[in-house]
């Protein structure tokens, strides 16, 4: 993922003075002054589909959207989990219908995956990008990563790349980024930002009509220290004997503040159609 997504910052030489607009946290904070992205929806689009859709960058490998629920984790002798985003990513899974709820789909090849997967319905999916409660990948960053995504399942539709077909096929592919309410504080999205939320999404629109796809921003409303206790006790019927252990969870590991319809709205698109 990180390979595609440099080729892409590269060609679209999205930096400001510097530093690049996509990948530091300044070019964030300066697009919230002064609404510059450091590059175009349309130049966006045309370079990642000029990217991804080379011989040697095309998605590939024997389970591409293969829909899998991934439910262990590594877990430290504290009962806290050694990688917070993977133990969140398979608590919301398990917090959610396991018949429509999903994780780590395989969408590119070298381990490049969508972190949470959610089938609507037989004609709408929504690619979800995950981000804990701090993260040096901005916004910005994770709007980049999922419309990369989205161009990585369309080539493998328009390739005809082989797939797992059970997978089905949608007319209409939602994108969320879904994260803690810290993560957006810690990117300036807080109280009183109406100002800055009607700018994020004028953009959300822009790209939305350039994709043809709808993009939201959730809040997840747990904080980290009301997590890690529910992960504890969760983990406590776990016996373990050593220290990062994998454990595995299940639907009746769930953390009610998980679950869909706990999660909030920040801003999304205004896109009612793909036609």
């Amino acid at each position: 993922m990180k390979n595609i997504l440099n080729n892409v910052i590269s060609e679209l030489n999205s930096r400001s003075g510097d530093y690049c607009s996509i990948k530091r946290r300044k070019g964030w904070f300066n697009y919230l002054v002064n609404g510059d992205l450091g590059f175009t929806p349309e130049s966006l689009h045309s370079v990642l589909k000029k990217v991804i859709d080379q011989t040697d960058k095309r998605p590939r490998g024997n389970k591409l959207l293969f829909l899998r629920n991934r439910d262990g984790f590594t877990v430290k002798s504290n009962n806290i989990p050694y990688r917070k985003e993977e133990a969140l990513e398979r608590f919301i899974t398990a917090s959610n219908d396991p018949d429509t709820y999903f994780n780590q789909i395989p969408i590119g090849g070298n381990k490049e995956s969508i972190d949470i997967g959610i089938k609507e319905n037989e004609s709408r999916f929504i690619f979800v990008e995950l981000k804990p409660w701090s993260s040096k990948n901005s916004p910005l960053f994770a709007i980049v990563e999922s419309l990369k995504n989205l161009i990585e399942y369309e080539i493998i539709k328009e390739r005809g790349i082989k797939h797992n077909k059970e997978f089905g096929e949608y007319n209409e592919v939602d994108l969320m980024i879904l994260a803690p309410l810290s993560y957006y504080r810690d990117y300036g999205l807080n109280n009183g930002v109406e100002n800055k939320i009607g700018l994020i999404k004028k953009t959300l629109n822009d790209l939305s009509l350039e994709f043809r796809t709808k993009i939201s921003l959730m809040i997840l409303p747990i904080d980290e220290p009301a997590f890690d206790e529910a992960c504890r006790k969760a983990c406590d019927k776990y016996k373990k004997t050593t220290d990062l252990e994998i454990i595995h969870i299940s639907n009746s590991d769930a953390i009610p503040e998980l679950k869909r319809d706990q999660w909030k709205l920040l801003v999304s698109s205004d896109i009612e159609s793909y036609a």
